[in-house]
Formats: C-alpha cells, structure tokens, sequence
C-alpha cells in the first residue's frame, strides 16, 4: 500500500478544501493535492491565502518543508496547431509534445532531458541539446497559464501581463503553479548524433582535449562531457555531441577528440530532431550544485577530476554553452548569464550526507577555478528542472522577480527558489 502523508491542513480545512476541489477527479493525499484541473489550483491557492498555508507544485512532500504540494501531473493534454504551435499542460513531458507535434513534420526546442515536464523547462530556463543552434526552450514560448500566490489563473503573453510573462520564463517556480503552456514549433530535421565513452582512467587525457576543441565548434554544433562514478561499476567518462545540417558534417566535427583519445566505445548517426531525446545526468530524485563558467582553464581540469572524489557516487557535467545561448530573446525573459561559456553540474543523490558533499565540491572546484567563475557564485541544491542559466540571476533581475512576487503573492505563501 502506498504511505499515509502526513497532512499539512487540519481536519476542518482539509474538509473544506475536499468540497471545493473537482468531485470524483481530484485528490487530497495529506499534504498532496493531485488536481485535475485549473480550478483546482485556483481553490487550493485561495484556501492557502487565507489561512496562511504554505504551498508548492511537486509531485511529493519534501521532508525540509511543511508545504502544502499541489501536483498537476492529470493536466498533460497536449494539442497542436496546424500553424505550429502546441498548448501543452502542466503535466506534460517532453516526449508528449514531440509525438504530438510529429505527425505534421513538427518538433519542439526541448530542455535538457526528456525526464523533465514542459513547464518545469519553462519556468527553469531549458538549455536542451539543440541550443546553441535554435536558442532555450523558453525563448519558443507564446504564452503560459498559470494560478499565482493571489489565487488567480493568469494567462500571460508578450501582450497580456508583459511583466510576469518576463519573470515566468526562466524566473524559477515561484510565481505561480503553472497550468499550461503555449509553444512555437519547428519543422523537422536531421540531427547528427554521437556518444563517445572512455574508460575512467582516460578521463584526464579526455577533458584535457575536449577544453580545447568544445570552444572552436561552430554554432551548429554542441557537446557536453560527464565524468561519472556510478553506485555500480567502475567511473567513466563520455562526451556527447549534436550537430544540426548535414549529417556528414559529423566526421568534420568530431575528427580532433577521435584522433586525440580513442573511444572505447561509440554511436554515431543521424535522427530526426523529434527523435532526438537525451536521458539525465545522475538519478532522477539527485540534487545538484553547479557553476557558470567564461572559459576552462588548464589547472581546473585536475579540479574537475577531483570533484569525482570520495565514495559517493557522483557525476560532473560540463556543457559548451555560447552561441543561440548567449543571443538575446525577441521577448526578453528572466534567463541571466547567457554569456556564460560553459555550464558545470555537480550531481549526487537526495540524501542529506549526499547533499552536502555535492555542495562541498562545488564550492572547492569554484575556489580552484577563480576567476574563470566571472564573479558568480555557485548554486546549490536544485534538481535538473531549473537549469544552471536560472539558478542564480544577478541582483537586479532578482530584486524584480522579488517585486513581481510580491504584487501577485500578497500573502508570500508560494515557495519557489527561496526554499533552496
């Protein structure tokens, strides 16, 4: 049987709340509320103002917080647009969208994995495998639906709401439980494909090489490199690369890693855009720390090895970021540090001892690093959800996105990146 949650809401409130909600649809599980439509969000969120309760969108109650947990996961209807574009709901991972959209030659700007809801790629920025070439998934954003702490279902667009359809692109999950989003779609096309792996005890020779190949790649091309030391097995390392255009662009492309460490293994081909579908780095509930790089200097490659150390498992990505990245919005959005050159992951597990030795390492790698950070600190304790370009925005995007919240939050009880 599935665990009794402990409920956040006494029994009176818990009750009135139960008669408000879609009778025979939604849920009240403890301190979760799996809704099964937008007027669900809107009751809980006016409940929670009135009484004071704190609330957050999830999936599970979060040991750190005394949150009430508004889950949309029943909102993943996804239609598409002969027009192309796509309204996609709450709940919808990427892979819906892409189905969807592939009957008509269409294809989404994803974010970084497929593991991650449309929304979640939305409000955390959304740094997928094509980026360098077509921009972040919240730059193809239309319009989004969303219930703010006030309890009042929004829809925002360039027109409608400017400001907050600036602050919810990329500004993290506390401006509002998303209900939908609108997207701009794009016409299929081939994608070049390659995963290299090397043993672990190549991986000194590999992020020697690949910090100086990684910058010289056109825009059209991008890769990231993941050091990692799995619970099983011995550490490894691979390099991924996507390249858009001709798939025969691709011995060009990866002909100084193959001839400077040989592959122990790897997969080279082609795939339409839509079936291009990565998987995530490190396990599903990890915590990350990471870190924005201006560039990879020769001492940080014995930093990054390091990071690997001890007897947890962990993994360290390293991102090229740079070109449709770094190139502004037509609607300019929350996403900070877009001219960051590379984005560095420190993944280890959910645990409180994992935890901290994952934000340990992050600090002594940026310590190590110096002045190669541009100033900025590292983040700590996210999932892969928020993105590393939305993890830590300079002090004046911030003190909007404070301002924003605190017009349409009058109560302060949404929980967003201050609980991190």
């Amino acid at each position: 049987m599935p665990p009794v949650l402990s409920p956040v809401l006494p029994p009176d409130l818990t009750a009135r709340l139960r008669d408000r909600l879609s009778p025979g649809a939604a849920v009240v599980d403890g301190s979760l509320v799996r809704v099964a439509g937008p007027d669900d969000v809107v009751a809980v969120l006016r409940l929670a103002g009135r009484h004071g309760v704190a609330v957050r969108e999830g999936t599970a109650p979060a040991e750190e917080s005394r949150a009430l947990v508004v889950d949309t996961t029943a909102l993943a209807g996804t239609t598409v647009s002969p027009s192309g574009w796509a309204r996609v709901g709450a709940g919808a991972r990427w892979p819906q969208v892409l189905d969807a959209a592939a009957p008509g030659g269409l294809v989404a700007v994803t974010g970084a994995s497929m593991a991650d809801r449309v929304a979640d790629s939305v409000t955390g920025g959304g740094v997928g495998p094509v980026a360098r070439t077509y921009g972040l998934a919240s730059d193809r954003v239309r319009a989004v639906e969303l219930v703010t702490g006030d309890g009042v279902l929004r829809r925002v667009t360039p027109t409608e709401e400017p400001e907050l359809f600036w602050g919810v692109r990329g500004g993290g999950p506390g401006l509002g439980v998303v209900t939908a989003v609108e997207l701009d779609l794009l016409a299929g096309a081939p994608v070049g494909t390659a995963l290299l792996r090397f043993p672990g005890a190549a991986a000194g020779a590999v992020l020697g090489l690949w910090r100086e190949w990684a910058p010289a790649l056109p825009p059209h091309a991008g890769t990231s490199l993941v050091l990692s030391r799995p619970p099983a097995g011995p550490p490894g390392v691979s390099v991924s690369v996507t390249w858009t255009g001709e798939p025969e662009d691709g011995a060009e492309v990866l002909a100084p890693l193959r001839a400077g460490v040989r592959p122990q293994a790897e997969a080279v081909g082609s795939r339409a855009l839509g079936d291009l579908r990565p998987a995530p780095v490190g396990p599903p509930s990890g915590r990350e720390s990471s870190l924005l790089l201006d560039r990879l200097p020769a001492d940080g490659v014995e930093g990054l090895l390091r990071a690997l150390g001890g007897g947890l498992p962990r993994w360290v990505e390293v991102r090229l970021l740079g070109g449709a990245v770094g190139w502004p919005p037509a609607v300019p959005s929350a996403v900070g540090s877009r001219d960051a050159a590379l984005g560095v992951r420190v993944v280890g597990g959910a645990g409180a001892e994992e935890r901290a030795a994952t934000r340990a390492c992050a600090d002594e790698l940026a310590a190590v690093l110096g002045t190669a950070t541009g100033g900025r600190a590292p983040a700590h304790g996210w999932t892969s959800a928020t993105d590393v370009l939305a993890r830590d925005h300079a002090p004046a995007v911030r003190a909007r996105l404070t301002a924003l919240a605190a017009a349409t939050d009058p109560h302060r009880i949404l929980e967003g990146a201050a609980r991190r």
